[in-house]
């Protein structure tokens, strides 16, 4: 996997975390334990650094860059970033859900449990309240989460982390590129089923 060190700051990874090697991390990034990090997500912390918390998964395409001093990236627990998300700066609490194609913009902050759904936008500086379900360009609030919905989304992302543990498992053999997402998708729906 490309890690590349910019201004004399390398990135930082957990042994017990994962990370394709088909995925680039630039700079300042820390990757804490048990997060999974899929191919094509390129993580560049070349103006302010990117922390990444435990039990979260970055999906295929994931775009976090800070692109000044002011946007650093915090990312909290048991998160779930989806496909082709960019992330430019924002303070993201634990629990949050980012679906597919959205944009989060600088200095903007996701409460505990927060959803964005799919291809939504978060503007520069938005504070997202705790549980908040929101969507639209810009964003707009759909609804509140209760405690337990906030909760499953937990047992979800850490379904994700103990799942490609498993897979990995009965694939000792397997260079960890080899396991695409379709098929960590098809493994996932057999077992679910």
């Amino acid at each position: 996997m490309p890690l590349m060190e910019y201004n004399g700051r390398s990135p930082s990874i957990s042994e017990k975390s994962y990370v394709s090697p088909m995925a680039t991390l630039i700079g300042d990034v820390k990757i804490n334990d048990n997060v999974i990090i899929w191919p094509g997500a390129i993580i560049r912390a070349e103006n302010s650094p990117i922390n990444i918390g435990e039990y979260t998964t970055i999906f295929d395409g994931v775009i976090l860059f800070t692109r000044s001093r002011k946007s650093s990236i915090h990312i909290g627990r048991y998160c779930i970033i989806e496909s082709g998300v960019t992330i430019l700066g924002c303070f993201m609490e634990d629990y949050v859900q980012v679906m597919e194609g959205s944009l989060i913009y600088e200095e903007s902050s996701l409460g505990e449990g927060t959803i964005i759904l799919n291809k939504s936008q978060i503007p520069p500086g938005l504070i997202v309240p705790a549980r908040s379900v929101m969507r639209g360009i810009p964003v707009e609030p759909m609804r509140e989460q209760t405690r337990n919905e906030v909760l499953k989304q937990k047992e979800r992302a850490e379904h994700y982390s103990q799942l490609f543990i498993k897979i990995k498992n009965q694939l000792p053999n397997a260079q960890s590129y080899v396991l695409t997402l379709p098929d960590f998708l098809k493994f996932y729906i057999k077992k679910e089923s």
